[in-house]
């Protein structure tokens, strides 16, 4: 004998209704490990880590919702996947979008370091970390299906 058929139905469920729901629950997509991670993460709170050209190791936590915002928006106007791009001239005025990227970078170390300055990030950010930066703030705050 099964173990199905030991479990007693509920009042008022049949086994058919039983046999039914079973199957809903067989037929729905696993999750992978990466997406179980990801939501885990969110739901936790857990900080990402990253170190800087300073040897220090930072935290970035997921933002708040104020923030989160504001980032979505940021995001619309700097280049994530090409961080150099932000520094090329758009237009013949010059203009690059060298302070929104500043701006978002700040952004990440806000929540847990208040006298972080863009000055510190200038000196000590490089491209690769930057963009790393930004992953996690995306990841994080779970933006990438949004965009």
């Amino acid at each position: 004998m099964s173990e199905k058929e030991l479990v007693l139905p509920r009042a008022g469920e049949t086994n058919e209704k039983k046999a039914v729901m079973e199957e809903t629950t067989e037929t729905k997509k696993e999750m992978t490990q990466e997406e179980s991670e990801a939501r885990e993460k969110v739901f936790f709170e857990e900080d990402e880590k990253v170190r800087l050209r300073d040897g220090k190791t930072y935290y970035i936590p997921p933002l708040a919702l104020k923030d989160a915002r504001k980032l979505m928006k940021m995001l619309n106007t700097i280049d994530s996947s090409i961080i150099i791009a932000n520094l090329i001239p758009d237009n013949r005025d010059g203009d690059d979008r060298y302070n929104q990227l500043t701006e978002v970078l700040l952004m990440a170390f806000k929540p847990y370091y208040s006298n972080m300055t863009v000055e510190h990030l200038e000196e000590y950010v490089d491209i690769e970390s930057a963009r790393k930066i930004i992953d996690c703030m995306i990841g994080l705050n779970q933006l990438k299906k949004s965009l």
